[in-house]
């Protein structure tokens, strides 16, 4: 006897519903494909499920001057649908919103707690199917299709197609890695046990299972910490080996995390060191959240240089900016740091060859198991950044059945046309344009109520120049002078530095380009000091520095404006933190200003304008290439003609988010972006005048895609009524169809 088979038939078939098997779903469910999304335990998310509870970071953790990079596309918008229902950040309302998200797309249909096992081939290269098990049904599933996608993790289905893979570290010598070791080995960055402790209001006694560590009988405190502000939950170098295979030896892994964890709590509630009495475990993960096991190679492995040197790719279809962030191999039992943040200079760009195998034809790889070597894996390996590479497979997929080609078809004959697709879902393609001809706002007249200048006048509150600040701002075309506000004790002369970004998307100072000193007269009054600058920016940034002059203080406001940007430049007290190039501990870091220095600019550059909003970009990229209206202005607008009527079914708006703002894991007051447009209403102009087609309340996403009956006009009028707390209207793109 065996269990009754079921053959299922669909479009794509993804194995492993964590946050890159999702977005992948979801395009390709959302571009006319069917869809299989099976996952082999019960919840959705993969290591940001309710299991298991990891953030959902990217591109803009763990950084200097990664600004404006948090990821957009369908992650971003699974994010902040979460930070609106969930800002007490509960798991299980993150589960919920991934459930809601998946079911929302009838093109898909969910397997859970069904484990693929098998995979059958046509032929060496080519899957015929994936089959598995399906828990408490009592069902065997074989699902054909005529895509794969690897999105296990552990690289399964690749595994058991045969599917060329590596696993472990490569020498320095294979892709000349600096970071690497000098001789290759089979060792992974290790996996954590996630857990998490309650205040119960009343003591709680705790005895320590016989199976838990006693950390006091080991000189593992000497080397590692257990924070006293945060012992009542994980900590991510809360891990154990990874010298190990950590397939073969899962369960030996869990058991040794099982140790450790019960170990630590036994520690924090019975050393005495920790106000721990009230407290007692709620939960404990089932599973450790994995970091590293098999890597499926693709036809490009994506290897440090291409991350730490930025290098462009034609096929470029997601980013990172994650640091190069590996751990010690024998986590929190090892004498070794931590880990090392290796900190890069700016994002990096990820290309589409690192998401299918290169010889299994029909099958794509996201997640873990992306073609990388393992260094270039410390930063691709979160999974906002893996999520970008999903999106970008899921549209793949699409083109696989509109051209009945492979994924290596697609990048060889149709990768414009992908890039296009995912510019047109939000996906960020670093200096990649709509160039979308069947976008009718591209030809469109652009007519604006009102536009922010870039300058911020006012004094909020006093900084002292005691350390290195930074300022950033967009230009396009001649700059005679900055002017910032300052107040000075004594007579003083001050040290400033210019830097132009080597590539459009960084914000680093790193090509200085002049450099002088400017005196400061004593006054209690705050005055306008010049810094001049006498250089032509072709659509791009400038990065002032100023140096550190403790008699001087410089005026701040709370204000902020896209494309400017302020730094203060501190001691590096942490020996994690590693310099790119010295690939020694980073003597300073730049931190980002919660505030921004007041500055003018001579002559004022006009860089919000209406034009913004057809330009191509829908997000900084040289300049910031957004619409603000006037703050405080009412009554804001924007209208955009035609020449001759056209028929219109489909509008795309894409507003301001805000993406140097990071929704991180941590509980938060607010549950909505303020930048976001909250209420606007669509207007369309016939004969008879303005008719409304659409009416949005209480928006809180960054893309809006509105589909109406078809109409003929002209004109199509955009109201804005509110936005979620901004004094102003932000805006970056319309699409018009």
């Amino acid at each position: 006897m065996e269990f009754k088979r079921y053959k299922v038939k669909k479009d794509l078939i993804i194995v492993g519903a964590g946050m890159p098997g999702i977005c992948a779903a979801i395009q390709a469910a959302r571009l006319g494909l069917t869809v299989a999304l099976i996952n082999n335990r019960g919840y959705l998310g993969g290591n940001s499920s309710a299991e298991i509870g990891v953030s959902v970071d990217g591109a803009d953790g763990c950084h200097e001057f990664n600004c404006y990079s948090r990821e957009a596309g369908i992650v971003d918008e699974l994010r902040l649908e979460n930070l609106y229902r969930n800002p007490q950040r509960n798991r299980y309302v993150w589960d919920a919103v991934l459930i809601d998200a998946i079911r929302k797309e009838p093109n898909i249909e969910v397997f859970l707690n069904t484990n693929i096992d098998q995979v059958e081939m046509e032929d060496e290269k080519r899957i015929k199917f994936v089959s598995g098990s399906q828990l408490g049904s009592e069902k065997r599933f074989e699902f054909y299709g005529l895509c794969f996608l690897d999105d296990t993790g552990d690289g399964t289905v690749g595994y058991l197609a045969g599917a060329d893979y590596r696993m472990g570290r490569e020498s320095k010598d294979e892709f000349g890695e600096r970071i690497a070791p000098d001789k290759a080995d089979d060792c992974v960055i290790p996996s954590t046990l996630t857990f998490y402790a309650k205040d119960m209001g009343k003591p709680v006694r705790y005895i320590r299972p016989d199976f838990a560590i006693d950390l006091t009988k080991t000189d593992v405190l000497k080397y590692r910490t257990i924070p006293k502000d945060e012992f009542y939950r994980f900590h991510w170098y809360y891990e154990v080996t990874g010298s190990i295979n950590q397939i073969e030896n899962s369960e030996k892994i869990i058991q040794m995390h099982r140790e450790l964890v019960y170990g630590i709590w036994d520690y924090i509630k019975n050393s005495s060191e920790y106000d721990a009495d009230n407290y007692d475990l709620e939960y404990v993960a089932p599973v450790p959240g994995k970091r590293e096991s098999r890597r499926l190679m693709g036809d490009y492995i994506l290897k440090e240089s291409d991350i730490v040197e930025q290098r462009d790719f034609e096929d470029t279809v997601g980013h990172g900016g994650w640091s190069i962030d590996l751990h010690a191999i024998e986590g929190f039992f090892s004498k070794d740091l931590v880990n090392q943040h290796i900190f890069l200079k700016g994002i990096y760009q990820i290309p589409y060859r690192t998401g299918y195998s290169w010889n299994v034809e029909n099958l794509f790889m996201a997640g873990r198991c992306m073609s990388t070597t393992h260094v270039a894996f410390g930063s691709t390996r979160v999974m906002a950044t893996l999520s970008t590479l999903g999106q970008a497979l899921g549209a793949a997929a699409y083109l696989c059945k509109k051209y009945n080609t492979i994924p290596r078809g697609v990048y060889e004959n149709h990768r414009k046309e992908l890039q296009q697709i995912l510019l047109k879902w939000d996906q960020y393609i670093v200096g990649c344009r709509n160039v979308d001809p069947a976008d009718m706002a591209r030809e469109a007249e652009i007519e604006v109520s009102s536009v922010q200048e870039c300058e911020l006048t006012c004094v909020e509150f006093a900084k002292s120049l005691e350390n290195r600040l930074g300022l950033i701002i967009p230009a396009d075309g001649f700059i005679n002078n900055l002017y910032i506000k300052v107040r000075a004790i004594k007579d003083a002369l001050f040290h400033y530095a210019l830097y132009l970004p080597v590539k459009k998307e960084n914000y680093n100072p790193e090509n200085k380009i002049a450099e002088g000193t400017v005196e400061v007269k004593a006054s209690q009054d705050w005055k306008w000091v010049a810094i001049p600058i006498n250089k032509e920016v072709d659509k791009n940034k400038i990065f002032i520095e100023l140096d550190e002059k403790p008699e001087l203080e410089i005026g701040m406001t709370g204000k902020k404006l896209t494309g400017v940007v302020c730094f203060e430049r501190v001691k590096n007290q942490a020996p994690t933190i590693v310099d790119i190039d010295t690939l020694k501990m980073k003597e300073y870091i730049w931190r980002n200003l919660k505030g921004t220095i007041c500055f003018k600019v001579e002559p004022e550059q006009k860089v919000y304008g209406g034009e913004n909003i057809i330009n191509g970009y829908a997000r900084p990229y040289g300049l910031p290439n957004i619409w603000f209206s006037k703050e405080g202005a009412e009554g804001q607008h924007v209208k955009l003609t035609w020449h001759e009527k056209k028929c219109i079914k489909e509008i795309i708006l894409y507003f301001d988010s805000d993406l140097n703002f990071r929704i991180g894991f941590r509980p938060t007051l607010e549950n909505v972006i303020p930048e976001i447009v909250k209420d606007y209403d669509i207007y369309c102009k016939t004969e008879a005048g303005y008719i409304k087609i659409k009416e949005i309340r209480n928006n809180h996403q960054r893309m809006n895609r509105i589909l109406i009956d078809p109409i003929e006009t002209n004109e199509i009028k955009i109201e804005f009524h509110a936005t979620n707390g901004c004094p102003r209207v932000g805006l970056y793109e319309v699409r018009i169809y």
